[in-house]
């Protein structure tokens, strides 16, 4: 990486910092900053792209990973965040975004990285609309995005984020009370709440989390890193369905 690689992650680090701010991590900065990471290893495991052309792509792909879910559909019902996105990627005069087509191709690439868009226009969609240069990226940026959804921490958020939408907000279930004192070295959960969030986690893992490392992780080094941590969801799923949950912070 070279200085300029540097200050376009710190100037996309600043701006996603204040854009998600109240963010919980799963679509926050943190999460923007670990699949930009995932992102570049990707990117170097594959050894494809020129040297004489690796600058640019590297500019690529560390913009849309540090802004694939900035304006996320559950976060920007009017639009206001992609507007900002849009302005964001326009004030970028380098050999990332140099002219009109490719700001456009920008856009266009973060919205590719979606799971939920690839399922609702179908698998691949994006192929018509993006050169093989953005096409490149997209694939990078995507695994990686995908990479932080599978594994043992992918499926532990899963049954965070279940959690929290099972308990009535503002009041104490007894299923959030035993969280909080549960003993022995993890919470005694109700009956009824641990059937409903291994339910859930279950029905996410089989229509979404299990399909990733097959179906739509497509780099070669995003299947190699994607394979043990399929495996570790299998684990995991397993122990918590004969154990019970695992303690919740």
């Amino acid at each position: 990486m070279q200085a300029q690689h540097y200050h376009l992650w710190e100037r996309c680090r600043e701006f996603v910092r204040v854009a998600c701010a109240g963010r919980d991590s799963s679509h926050g900065l943190a999460h923007m900053e670990k699949v930009t990471e995932s992102a570049i290893l990707i990117l170097c495991m594959q050894n494809q792209v020129a040297a004489t052309d690796m600058h640019t792509t590297l500019s690529r792909v560390i913009l849309v990973a540090m802004l694939h879910d900035v304006a996320d559909h559950k976060y920007d019902s009017d639009g206001t965040l992609r507007h900002r996105v849009e302005a964001f990627i326009k004030e970028e005069r380098n050999a990332t975004i140099e002219t009109a087509q490719s700001h456009a191709y920008a856009l266009q690439t973060i919205e590719a990285v979606s799971f939920s868009a690839e399922k609702q226009r179908g698998k691949r969609w994006f192929t018509s609309v993006l050169p093989t240069e953005w096409l490149r990226v997209r694939d990078i940026v995507s695994d990686a995005d995908k990479l932080e959804a599978i594994g043992y921490a992918g499926l532990l958020r899963c049954l965070e984020y279940t959690s929290h939408l099972l308990l009535p907000r503002g009041k104490t279930t007894e299923g959030e009370q035993h969280m909080k004192e549960g003993g022995e070295g993890r919470p005694h959960w109700s009956r009824e709440f641990e059937r409903q969030c291994l339910q859930n986690v279950r029905e996410h893992f089989e229509e979404k989390l299990n399909l990733l490392p097959t179906e739509y992780i497509v780099t070669e080094p995003g299947r190699f890193l994607a394979l043990p941590r399929r495996a570790e969801m299998v684990e995991a799923l397993h122990q918590w369905e004969e154990n019970g949950l695992p303690p919740l912070s």
